[in-house]
């Protein structure tokens, strides 16, 4: 029974997550948008644009622990991930300009220098600022509201990188930079609500605390830890392999690419619906299986894109909304079960962790990035997808295999090793 009070007001839990909608919408734009607007509108081609960004992402692989651990570590009189957030905020601000906005003849160079600037200051912004959420809160349930919340402003961000594709249909390039200017707009007025509503955490330095090695290792030791981890990747391969094609789906199947946008809305919007519903199932069945349940019913919403042909808008757009509905618990119960586990380690160890645990987690998600963009997209490169590309059937059975059969695999295995844990772990307490 949860004995541990609430720490959040509802104005303040708003103003705390309010940072995240502008987060998010770059985030959307950066994995639906960007890679296809530099390989095809911009010319750069499929296989560059792929080899750059994992590039980027194995970069990350370095500086998110790198930078957990470290807001770990400090100690301001603002709290210990103010002073990070406050560092990344300039550069963030610099590089999502651009990249959203680049200038005329543009090519590989441009685009691997602010990726990588971007994706450093993001780490140094985000991974303190997403830390506060797992750690602020003793009560379990609020850790799910907590990350229920975040992720509704993160589904406003990405709603709002929809808006601008859907406005500026056939215009990616506008659409963009429409993004770069609501993002340098709304920031500065998230991050001030941010700094002046978000309780400041206030803990007392550790008497002994291990080396940055040993601090991951420590977290990696972590079966708990492990097993969500390699669950959460699985999902977010999936995840990534399906929003990411999204644009050569609505091209190439639909034979529309105008209901791009449309297609982000409907996904959108069923998200934004199904957030309280998967909050409140999680209070009833647990976090875990109400992840499961999410996986499972994601499979033959995913596998009905096989049924798609030209001008079946209804149909995808119903698979839209059934793919948000579902993906929605993908982000919100793995947040909530790792502010679990961190809970338990702090208590444990008498010092932070919440920071490297996230780090460890958002190298996972970054990671599945390269499912897309260091498989997918040179398979579809070498199939004929860059520019003028055909609808040969071999082709289309190629974008089919990574947008839909391979998300549903991927989800099967994942929903296999969840019910085998949990069954593994009500034998232990059986025991």
């Amino acid at each position: 029974m949860e004995t541990s009070p609430r720490v959040m007001t509802s104005w303040q839990l708003l103003c705390f997550s309010l940072l995240s909608a502008p987060l998010a919408m770059v985030n959307f734009a950066v994995v639906s948008f960007v890679p296809t607007f530099y390989a095809v509108d911009l010319g750069v081609g499929l296989a560059t644009v792929g080899a750059v960004f994992l590039f980027g992402r194995a970069f990350d692989v370095m500086t998110d622990p790198l930078v957990g651990a470290l807001s770990d570590r400090t100690q301001s009189r603002w709290g210990p991930r103010v002073p990070w957030m406050m560092m990344g905020f300039p550069g963030l601000l610099l590089f999502v300009w651009l990249l959203l906005s680049p200038p005329n003849g543009v090519g590989a160079l441009y685009l691997f220098s602010v990726t990588s600037g971007y994706l450093l200051f993001l780490t140094v912004f985000d991974v303190p600022y997403s830390s506060i959420g797992l750690e602020i809160s003793p009560n379990a349930h609020e850790r799910s509201v907590i990350a229920g919340t975040k992720g509704m402003f993160q589904i406003i961000g990405a709603m709002l990188a929809s808006v601008a594709s859907a406005v500026f249909a056939g215009q990616m390039g506008m659409s963009l930079q429409m993004t770069a200017v609501i993002f340098v707009a709304l920031m500065p007025i998230a991050l001030a609500l941010f700094w002046w509503q978000t309780p400041r955490q206030t803990r007392p330095p550790a008497q002994a605390r291990p080396n940055l090695w040993r601090t991951w290792l420590d977290c990696m030791k972590n079966r708990a830890f492990r097993g969500l981890m390699l669950a959460f990747f699985a999902v977010q391969a999936a995840n990534a392999m399906t929003v990411g094609l999204f644009v050569l789906f609505a091209t190439h199947v639909l034979q529309a690419p105008d209901l791009v946008g449309p297609m982000f809305l409907a996904l959108l919007l069923a998200t934004a619906l199904f957030v309280p519903v998967w909050v409140i199932l999680s209070k009833k069945i647990g976090k875990r299986q109400s992840w499961i349940t999410a996986i499972v019913l994601c499979c033959p919403v995913v596998l009905a894109a096989y049924l798609v042909g030209a001008g079946d808008t209804v149909l995808v757009l119903m698979i839209s909304f059934g793919l948000g509905a579902c993906m929605t618990c993908d982000g919100v119960m793995p947040t909530s079960l790792l502010a679990d586990i961190v809970a338990v380690e702090e208590q444990r160890q008498g010092h932070s962790q919440a920071a490297s645990y996230l780090a460890l987690k958002n190298v996972a998600s970054k990671m599945a990035f390269v499912a897309l963009m260091g498989v997918a997209f040179p398979v579809l490169g070498w199939a004929g997808f860059d520019r003028d590309a055909g609808s040969a059937p071999e082709t289309m059975g190629v974008l089919l295999l990574f947008f839909a059969a391979v998300p549903c695999g991927l989800r099967l295995l994942v929903a296999g090793f969840l019910w085998r844990g949990t069954a593994r772990d009500h034998a232990e307490v059986a025991i």
